[in-house]
């Protein structure tokens, strides 16, 4: 009867042993199939668009540190996306030809729309919110435009220069400024103009080819700084309200775990890399820091849009 007894616990010890070994080679087979998985969804390269505010070859060259330091924090390869004009930074994110795209706050909402486009990070000051700017519309000193009154009877016989149709503060923001004044652009303009960047709107003030541009405030103090306008040469007429600061944005469909590190990466950028991130703010928007935003931060822009038959 012992012997019996021995045996039959025996059985129970090598068929718990069994069990024991297929659970964990079943373990081992799922852990090795997550890993491939994980290694076939997590891209070799990540393909970045930046819009042209300025001249996109000093903007890629400004970037170069901070793309170092994100591809070292994500053990991906950076490539540059260098668009010639916005549209064409939200048509690359919606073909899929890039990830990741700094985009103004208006060619974002363009974009959440068309290529199915997600805010993660937008600019700061340093005190853990997002910040804003201003839209500027300029004059030469010698125009004869003292205040928006005079733009207003003037306005047929004048030239007006916007940066680019996907832009926020050189375009969408300034005409609706125009308009809530009751100067329609496109009626009341003797000619309208897109410059093609912040700096060229300022410039064709400058030179006085247009009477009136729109641009952003930071953009009109880098054209100061580098000495290629004098501020005795330029007044400003009209100032907007605050502008939320330009996201950063991830293209819908990603893996939510890489756009967590991305995320991650960027808000890390400012403080791991603070040369890095003040040499390309310099070209962008001099921001101090990033924060998390979403979508909904975008509204103002959106509805504004929306008004004017933008979107």
């Amino acid at each position: 009867m012992q012997k019996v007894k021995g045996m039959q616990w025996k059985r129970k010890l090598a068929e718990g042993v069994r069990i024991g070994y297929g659970f964990t080679l079943c373990f081992i087979i799922l852990l090795l199939l997550a890993r491939i998985s994980f290694a076939q969804s997590e891209p070799k390269v990540l393909r970045l668009g930046l819009i042209p505010a300025e001249d996109i070859e000093e903007m890629v060259r400004a970037f170069g540190p901070s793309k170092q330091f994100l591809e070292k924090e994500l053990g991906i390869r950076i490539e540059e996306f260098k668009a010639t004009d916005y549209t064409a930074v939200i048509e690359a994110m919606r073909s899929k030809k890039i990830d990741v795209a700094y985009f103004g706050p208006f060619s974002y909402v363009l974009a959440a729309k068309r290529a199915n486009a997600r805010a993660i990070i937008g600019g700061s000051e340093g005190d853990g919110k997002l910040a804003t700017y201003h839209s500027i519309l300029i004059t030469h000193r010698e125009s004869g435009l003292k205040t928006m009154e005079d733009v207003k009877a003037k306005a047929k016989r004048l030239t007006i220069s916007f940066v680019d149709p996907a832009s926020t503060s050189g375009h969408l923001v300034p005409r609706g400024g125009l308009e809530s004044l009751g100067i329609p652009v496109d009626k009341h303009f003797k000619e309208v103009i897109f410059a093609g960047g912040h700096d060229a709107s300022v410039l064709a003030v400058k030179a006085r080819k247009v009477d009136l541009g729109a641009t952003w405030e930071g953009g009109f103090q880098r054209v100061i700084d580098k000495g290629l306008a004098k501020i005795e040469e330029i007044q400003i007429l009209w100032k907007s309200a605050p502008i939320p600061r330009s996201p950063i944005a991830v293209r819908g469909d990603l893996d939510p775990s890489l756009v967590q590190r991305i995320q991650q990466a960027f808000l890390d950028l400012p403080r791991k890399a603070p040369e890095a991130f003040k040499q390309f703010e310099g070209r962008w928007e001099k921001n101090k820091a990033y924060v998390k935003v979403n979508d909904s931060d975008y509204d103002y822009i959106r509805d504004l849009a929306i008004k004017l038959g933008k979107l």
